[in-house]
């Protein structure tokens, strides 16, 4: 890989926000991994999200040795409330996040400044990555068609797809951001009343804010599934909870859709039909008590009244099977 040469006094200067709870076992190779990046204007923020572990210790370990890392602490609000805590108080001319589980290659801050000084009309750099599991590394890259997207393209595709990766999905950790673009006429914040798919309702309102992105195909985040995480639990009453606060996520993307970027509506809708057909289809696969679906009902509710939309034969087959397990489950009494 060519070496990219900065004049670091012009170059503009990075904050990388880290939420991190619990973790530490693994937030030591998340910070070397900023510490060996061989561009070094930067900060690095981590909040401490009410750990009981020796997280904050680690943390604060690192911090005494190198001015950039600071750390803050908070009680347990979640990671939308952590990364809104370091939002507040960042410097930097950019912004990217950082998962405690997960690394940076080493040239990752050089390649990414350098796109910003080449094309200075440039708000948001969305690249490639590797995921990590069980040792593996399987590089994700992207089509003709997506390195060519605009700004319409990546909204629409992460607001609905079948693939959740097409498009860079809407994970905040493969994408970089001119500040002072997005927090433009206020600060976008991410909302601390969504449990998961928080960072795709706040992709999709930054994106709403940028003129120009461009897309590269540089691997420069390594994404670490760690097997015993609640977003990869095979607990059943988990994944129950997962699929509902998914659809509640769901719901605030299309209410922040019809108001802002009505254009993507029909997008919004499918996705809305996709999470019903997701939650609702799980939970008659494997619970066989009649009881649960109670717990359902304002799916169910909203099932009934979502005209259908073709998504694709295989999501169109389960919807038809839920229609009829609904209603033979008759729980509205109609």
């Amino acid at each position: 890989m060519e070496i990219i040469k900065h004049n670091m006094k012009n170059a503009p200067k990075i904050s990388i926000v880290m939420p991190a709870y619990n973790a530490e076992k693994r937030i030591t190779n998340a910070i070397e991994s900023v510490i060996q990046q061989k561009f070094k204007k930067w900060e690095l923020l981590i909040v401490n999200d009410g750990s009981s572990d020796n997280t904050l210790q680690v943390c604060n370990t690192y911090a005494r040795k190198d001015e950039r890392i600071k750390v803050y602490s908070q009680k347990n609000k979640g990671p939308s409330s952590a990364r809104n805590t370091a939002l507040n108080l960042i410097n930097g001319d950019l912004l990217m996040f950082l998962d405690a589980d997960d690394t940076l290659e080493k040239h990752t801050l050089s390649i990414l400044v350098s796109v910003f000084e080449e094309d200075n009309n440039i708000d948001l750099c969305i690249f490639a990555w590797n995921i990590i599991r069980n040792g593996k590394k399987i590089t994700h890259k992207f089509s003709k068609r997506e390195l060519r997207g605009n700004k319409e393209d990546y909204f629409r595709n992460i607001a609905y797809s079948s693939n959740w990766n097409i498009y860079s999905g809407g994970y905040p950790w493969n994408k970089v951001w001119k500040v002072k673009t997005i927090f433009k006429d206020g600060m976008i914040k991410f909302n601390e009343h969504v449990v998961l798919l928080e960072d795709r309702l706040f992709a999709l309102e930054a994106i709403d804010k940028i003129n120009k992105l461009k897309v590269i195909n540089h691997p420069l985040y390594n994404y670490v599934i760690n097997e015993n995480s609640t977003s990869h639990s095979s607990n059943i009453s988990t994944i129950l909870k997962q699929n509902l606060y998914c659809y509640d996520a769901l719901k605030y993307e299309y209410k922040y859709i019809e108001k802002y970027h009505n254009s993507a509506r029909d997008i919004a809708q499918k996705a809305l039909l996709q999470g019903q057909i997701n939650c609702l289809w799980f939970v008659l696969r494997n619970f066989e008590r009649k009881d649960i679906l109670n717990e359902l009902q304002i799916v169910i509710n909203d099932f009934r009244e979502t005209r259908f939309k073709y998504l694709n034969l295989k999501l169109s087959i389960k919807y038809i099977l839920i229609r009829l397990r609904l209603h033979n489950f008759d729980l509205s009494n109609k």
